[in-house]
């Protein structure tokens, strides 16, 4: 998993694009089997959720599969702020 903050939300194509080491972006494409996870301040931890719960600016532990030319696929993205 590594660190990244989300700069762009794209819900109706399921992708989102974040910033990781030195401001490189990347693209990430969402599908039913990736794992999201959200901030839950009553338990201060996370749960379950889903794109619509993020937000620009949220810093996020994401693991994908990098590809060449297109959105890489997000297997699990983890809201730490």
């Amino acid at each position: 998993m590594i660190d990244a903050q989300i700069r762009r939300i794209d819900l109706p194509n399921q992708t989102v694009v974040v910033a990781i080491e030195e401001g490189r972006e990347v693209a990430l494409q969402f599908h039913p089997d990736s794992n999201i996870e959200v901030y839950e301040p009553a338990s201060t931890g996370t749960v379950g959720g889903t794109l619509a719960d993020l937000r620009e600016g949220y810093w996020v532990r994401i693991a994908f599969d990098e590809r060449q030319g297109g959105p890489c696929h997000c297997s699990s993205l983890v809201c730490v702020s």
